[in-house]
């Protein structure tokens, strides 16, 4: 069976989006609209420090999480008909530029080794109850693995016996 010679290096996805630490929530939310251009299963954004290692990631949950809060804080709001929903939205735009990304930083981070053998990933993937891992060669982040790869490859050999 092909699946169990197949490691983390053959599934992921060499193209991730990066930020620094520094940037705004803003920088944030519009890097991972463009990668998810590319790659609409991916919903991380790999988070650096200044020198370059890693920090954690900032998810989609955590950005919606960012975007619901700045909306609901909103002292314009409540939930009747007359509520301006417009206005509302735009200040929390604006409040959204100027947030630190800093809150929103994930540091418990799924890493995988490139040589994990496909069972390996899968465990972590099911421990973790994530989307997502990080590959992690040498203190470098060299590579994304998606939920979704992973689902792709366990697949492939099981869809060809049926």
């Amino acid at each position: 069976m092909m699946l169990l010679r197949k490691r983390a290096w053959d599934i992921m996805n060499e193209d991730f989006s990066t930020i620094e630490d520094s940037a705004s929530l803003a920088e944030a939310v519009r890097t991972l609209r463009d990668s998810m251009k590319e790659t609409p299963d991916n919903h991380v954004v790999v988070v650096k420090k200044k020198n370059g290692s890693l920090r954690g990631v900032v998810s989609i949950w955590t950005m919606l999480k960012a975007v619901e809060e700045m909306v609901l804080k909103d002292e314009d709001l409540n939930l009747t008909e007359e509520a301006d929903w417009d206005r509302a939205f735009k200040r929390a735009g604006t409040a959204c530029c100027s947030e630190a990304v800093e809150a929103y930083i994930e540091e418990d981070v799924a890493i995988l080794k490139p040589t994990d053998p496909m069972l390996v990933v899968l465990e972590i993937f099911r421990k973790k109850k994530r989307t997502w891992a990080l590959v992690q060669e040498g203190g470098n982040i060299i590579g994304v693995v998606l939920l979704s790869d992973v689902y792709r490859e366990v697949t492939r050999d099981l869809v060809q016996q049926f």
